[in-house]
């Protein structure tokens, strides 16, 4: 039987924050995504969701018509059909989030179609996923970080990630105080990931890393701005910590050019961004052929799949909510929980997860 996609729709539930965080190189001034769904003919439909309100007209005005008639299994074809349509208009930014996010979408719809859960799909069946949190925003005072990192490690976290990067990189005795006092507090049974955001250049990098050798950080990610992979290969070679990159790159081409300067030892690309599952499974293969591992940036109700089948995979970000909040926001009503450090991937088919429709309808694209 056929399944031929009628429809894209497209929602933007996004909000401005009234104290937005901020770390060593962006501000988040806007809270929430854009969310897609790919309808049949038949009536079964798939969600994705991807960064950037901007996005939600490029997908309706470029992307959808490439989409639109199409069977919905044939999610490699349809990703063909879109590359060559953004080719004059983004190889790589706006144009891969609008991709991805439909991407997300078609994966979601096969797994309904067959129905099974994506990981399955994708070859896997190990369904609880290690994950580290993201706890440490730069605008958030060390005192906070401290007391949030004990919080989460009594919910059974091992693994914290803390943004470095004061007064845009040039404060680095203030970044190695952050990361002691963190250190010294949650005891050496932890882990830390420290994350620069791309703000340093490479010999501050590498100031940072010696300076901060004691504090036994267990991965550095994006020292330098992703497009300095020079400098990403020079500060490796330091081969004092691993290095991480990948969340700002597009596509296995951008990916494949990281590969061959030897710029990292962790690929942490992001599936809303570098062209969802149909691309992030062939940057998995490439790394895993250069013996590399691969954690993917955010996205755990996505990335998580992903990781599943991925013997080279090594964790899971999440971004831990207060209590009473949901995590993924309103969009989603039933994001499986983080227990003990794991993230555990729903049997349900297709992602898995269920989209609050009558939410999304009040923030639809015309």
């Amino acid at each position: 039987m056929n399944h031929i996609i009628k429809e894209v729709e497209v929602f933007a539930p996004v909000f401005r924050m009234e104290n937005p965080p901020f770390d060593s190189s962006f501000i988040l001034r806007n809270m929430g995504n854009v969310a897609v769904r790919v309808v049949t003919e038949d009536g079964l439909d798939g969600f994705g969701m991807t960064f950037g309100e901007p996005i939600s007209e490029y997908i309706l005005k470029n992307l959808a018509e490439e989409v639109v008639g199409k069977e919905a299994l044939a999610n490699e074809d349809i990703w063909n059909d879109m590359f060559r349509q953004i080719r004059s208009s983004g190889r790589k930014g706006a144009a891969l989030l609008g991709m991805s996010a439909i991407d997300i979408a078609l994966w979601d719809l096969k797994g309904k179609i067959l129905g099974q859960p994506i990981y399955k799909l994708l070859g896997g069946t190990k369904r609880d996923i290690l994950c580290y949190a993201s706890v440490g925003f730069l605008s958030m005072p060390v005192e906070d970080v401290i007391e949030k990192s004990r919080q989460l490690i009594d919910e059974g976290y091992r693994i914290l990630k803390i943004k470095v990067g004061y007064d845009h990189g040039q404060n680095i005795k203030a970044d190695v105080a952050r990361i002691e006092k963190v250190r010294r507090s949650i005891g050496n049974d932890i882990e830390i990931i420290v994350d620069a955001n791309g703000i340093y250049d490479c010999q501050s990098a590498i100031r940072f890393i010696r300076a901060a050798s004691e504090l036994d950080i267990c991965l550095f990610e994006e020292p330098v701005h992703a497009d300095d992979l020079l400098g990403l290969r020079r500060i490796r070679d330091t081969a004092l910590v691993p290095i991480a990159s990948g969340e700002n790159e597009y596509t296995k081409y951008g990916c494949r050019d990281m590969l061959l300067a030897e710029a990292v030892d962790v690929l942490q690309c992001d599936i809303t961004r570098v062209g969802g599952f149909t691309e992030f499974n062939k940057i998995s293969a490439m790394a895993q052929a250069w013996n590399l591992k691969i954690a993917p940036h955010f996205w755990p109700q996505f990335s998580a799949h992903l990781l599943s089948p991925a013997p080279h995979g090594l964790y899971l970000e999440v971004f831990p909510n207060e209590k009473g909040t949901r995590p993924g926001g309103s969009c989603i009503v039933d994001q499986p929980p983080v227990i003990d450090g794991y993230y555990s991937i729903p049997e349900k088919p297709g992602l898995g997860i269920e989209f609050d429709l009558e939410f999304l309808k009040k923030h639809k694209v015309q």
